[in-house]
């Protein structure tokens, strides 16, 4: 029998089987290889409301979305920075588990959370932005579709800035 979603088949944990090493203040950290679902509940809470700035922003710009629109609407939610920090640090509680504490006191700057997000959202493969699109994305999936010269970008294109950098004591999978 063949299945349309198989979610037994290969997943993120093949490609990272002891999690997803990251460096920070020359300690290692080991997030997990596949995002939890959890993880994403702080940022898309009903308090935090982020979806309704959006629908803020949006609505009071009449289609034309401006620097001008996303500050008024900030500005009628003065506690969203302190809530939103509140939540990119509760998302990382969820993901680290027991190392937190030993990963706060690291003393990560915003620019420390912004390239991390940055780079685990490049290996967890998720985009917030795809959680926000609708259903009818311009994905295509007709029988035209091909892709494109396969075998010569492989060699000439450089691995994604995201990906998490070797170590010799996280990269030796020999042992």
């Amino acid at each position: 029998m063949s299945f349309v979603i198989d979610l037994d088949a290969e997943r993120r944990e093949v490609q990272y089987p002891n999690g997803i090493p990251v460096r920070l203040g020359g300690e290692q950290f080991i997030f997990p290889a596949e995002l939890p679902a959890a993880a994403l509940d702080p940022i898309l809470s009903d308090e935090l409301d982020l979806v309704g700035l959006l629908a803020d922003v949006i609505n009071s710009a009449d289609g034309d979305t401006g620097v001008w629109d996303v500050v008024n609407a900030l500005f009628r939610r003065p506690s969203l920075p302190r809530k939103f920090l509140a939540a990119v640090r509760e998302t990382y509680a969820i993901l680290l588990g027991d190392q937190h504490e030993e990963f706060l006191q690291q003393k990560p700057s915003v620019p420390d959370y912004v390239r991390l997000t940055t780079g685990l959202a490049k290996v967890y493969g998720v985009a917030l932005g795809k959680l926000f699109r609708s259903g009818d994305s311009s994905a295509n999936d007709s029988q035209t579709s091909s892709p494109t010269s396969p075998g010569t970008t492989t060699d000439s294109t450089p691995e994604a800035s995201g990906s998490a950098p070797g170590s010799p004591d996280s990269s030796d999978s020999a042992g």
